[in-house]
């Protein structure tokens, strides 16, 4: 394009940048000889809708002239390419900006009411943004801010836009609740995206920051952010105040308007002229409570998000990778209780330092991981959407996959496209059963996964409570040759050396050592890495909370970790038939196992609830053996989980 004359007004001088939805060029308009930035669209990604959008709305805002708002000089098609003609700006992007740390509180407060007052002009044209974000905000050197992108604002909703690369990397974290629930956006969609760029110039961070988007996406609409005096505390109340109310997961509960945002803004800015704190930076609170090297390391009770903060599991990821680096690679079922560790070893296997270190060929295997847990009723569509969605960001512009058709088709040409660049896929799905129970997923799509790996170089990894095949919702698919493509790996319990890892580095680094009550620890939570977790964290609280620092209250640890431990066992318990019960209150009490119920035991066994020592068996662990006996002797009325379950009284 370099040279070329558009529509015979514009001479394309240099590329500026590329995206999803085309490419964005420097221009001379040769009859005022005047520079311009011209975006070109690619019509096939952007979509019919999004197209009739960008042309109406397009319309509008080239009436729009406001010193906030980049100026929007002409639409047009050129060679079947939409066009939109707008004044060229050099400065720095907001996000830029931010990367060299926070500013100064009164040049950021400054920056944000220019985007308010911006914001306000553009809403009152009926226009709501929908990609709001610090990538979108232009700072020139006079000091005057732009917003940038009107009239290529995106339908959230599908989770695919003119640019899923740019959408994955820089608009998630800024997206408001409404527009992932797929609900009306509005202005205030606008206002929350403010509130959240206010909360990273006051504070330095992202309040929903998380390793994967589709946790991104979980923290925004189901999670509250951190105050912000929390984090800050000189923060002016007012300001504080402002931020949050800017993002309230209620849309009725923001600012009315972006005008009311800037004025508030102003007035902050008022204020800290006249007390003289306009200049400085706020200082970030230090770590409360009594000073250590790192908090307690066993807290955590959900997926295991950090590299360092994952245990055992050696022979399980090397045979996991063995499988990833084979020709063709193979595809793995992980199958294991509830707590047992299946999201942590697949995000583990996610992390792209540990497919460097694992993998043969990194740089050539693309990873999508869907964490299907908050998704029970996803749709096909949006399944697809997610996944090619997944790919564009895992290629970062190396490969264009972005225009793949929302289709199983358009899965098959993402998939063929890898191909021919050389690449393999692996899709990593966590908690499948979302899938297979899902009746808007039907055998058609098996097939077709199944058909993918069979001719090309794809691999699943799947995580599921149980086997695939008792958990799908006809016996039509369970019955299908896909589950014939895996090899099942079953997580239990840790080995009894990845245990005492688990106990004596988290509790080494926090300088509170633990490996000497190894015994009194895997007594009470036996191999299950989940329940040492347990364990380990009331020690370490009764240390910390005791006048010595040298030794566990074990009665008061056992009594915590019988409290916190009980609705897991119960769950367990609930979750187990007749005979299984049967056999564990036998194994608890010490009596002989029929021949009836051996098979039952191995079972077990196998399932780690059950240790074989010689010919007398025990259950995993002393407290649970508790549990099963106070359980048993309480009669066999179901409790509410069962209830809900479906489950009573036989």
């Amino acid at each position: 394009m370099i040279d070329q004359i558009i529509d015979g007004e514009y001479k394309v001088l240099s590329l500026i940048g590329k995206g999803g939805f085309g490419v964005v060029y420097k221009c001379e308009e040769i009859n005022l000889g005047r520079i311009v930035a011209i975006k070109m669209l690619n019509p096939q990604i952007a979509g019919e809708k999004e197209l009739q959008r960008f042309l109406g709305e397009g319309r509008n805002l080239a009436s729009l002239n406001h010193p906030n708002v980049v100026q929007i000089y002409r639409l047009g098609t050129y060679a079947n390419q939409p066009y939109i003609v707008m004044e060229y700006l050099e400065g720095r992007t907001l996000r830029n900006l931010l990367r060299d740390g926070r500013p100064p509180i009164g040049q950021g407060l400054e920056i944000m009411r220019q985007v308010a007052t911006g914001l306000a002009v553009v809403h009152a044209r009926g226009i709501v943004h929908r990609d709001l974000s610090s990538n979108n905000i232009m700072i020139l050197e006079s000091g005057v801010v732009k917003i940038l992108d009107l009239g290529l604002s995106k339908d959230v909703q599908t989770l695919s836009t003119m640019s899923v690369e740019s959408f994955l990397a820089g608009t998630i974290p800024y997206i408001s609740p409404e527009q992932i629930e797929g609900l009306s956006v509005t202005s205030p969609a606008d206002i929350f995206s403010v509130g959240v760029m206010l909360y990273e110039i006051v504070t330095g961070r992202n309040p929903f920051e998380a390793e994967h988007f589709m946790s991104v996406l979980y923290n925004i609409a189901h999670r509250e952010a951190v105050p912000v005096a929390t984090l800050v505390p000189d923060v002016p109340p007012p300001l504080a105040r402002l931020v949050e109310q800017c993002m309230e997961k209620r849309p009725e509960d923001r600012p009315a308007s972006a005008q009311d945002v800037a004025a508030a803004l102003a007035n902050i800015i008022e204020a800290g002229r006249l007390s003289g704190v306009d200049s400085t930076v706020l200082t970030i609170a230090a770590p409360s409570g009594p000073a250590r090297s790192v908090p307690n390391p066993y807290l955590n009770r959900v997926m295991i998000k950090r590299r360092e903060g994952f245990f055992g599991r050696k022979q399980e990821i090397k045979r996991i990778y063995a499988r990833l680096n084979a020709t063709p690679p193979g595809s793995v079922s992980i199958v294991g209780d509830r707590k047992i560790g299946k999201s942590s070893l697949m995000n583990y296997i996610y992390m792209r330092k540990n497919r460097e270190e694992y993998l043969d060929q990194p740089e050539k295997t693309v990873m999508v991981f869907l964490d299907l847990q908050e998704q029970h009723r996803i749709t096909l569509e949006s399944f697809i959407r997610t996944m090619i969605g997944m790919a564009d960001y895992e290629l970062r512009g190396r490969l264009q996959v972005a225009d793949c058709a929302i289709s199983l088709d358009g899965i098959k040409d993402l998939v063929q496209r890898l191909e021919r660049a050389g690449y393999r896929l692996g899709i990593l799905l966590d908690e499948f059963e979302a899938i297979t129970r899902n009746s808007n997923f039907e055998l058609e799509f098996f097939s077709f996964l199944r058909y993918l790996a069979n001719h090309y170089d794809v691999a699943y990894l799947t995580s599921s409570a149980r086997d695939l095949q008792v958990l799908c919702h006809t016996r039509e698919i369970s019955d299908s040759p896909f589950f014939n493509i895996f090899s099942t790996l079953r997580l239990g319990g840790f080995k009894e050396e990845e245990a005492e890892e688990l106990i004596r580095i988290p509790s080494e680094r926090m300088g509170v050592p633990l490996a000497t009550y190894r015994e009194e620890i895997l007594d009470m939570a036996g191999l299950f890495p989940f329940f040492i977790q347990i364990a380990c964290c009331h020690a370490i609280e009764t240390i910390e909370e005791g006048t010595a620092r040298d030794k566990p209250d074990f009665g008061e640890v056992r009594r915590r970790f019988f409290e916190e431990a009980k609705l897991h066992y119960r769950y367990v318990w609930e979750g187990l038939d007749d005979d299984e019960r049967s056999a564990m209150l036998r194994v608890a009490k010490g009596k002989p196992i029929p021949d009836s119920l051996r098979h039952v035991v191995e079972e077990l066994s196998r399932r780690y609830y059950v240790v074989q020592e010689g010919e007398k068996p025990r259950l995993f662990a002393s407290t649970f053996d508790e549990f099963v006996k106070r359980t048993a002797s309480e009669g066999r009325r179901p409790s509410f989980l069962m209830r809900l379950r479906g489950g009573g009284a036989k």
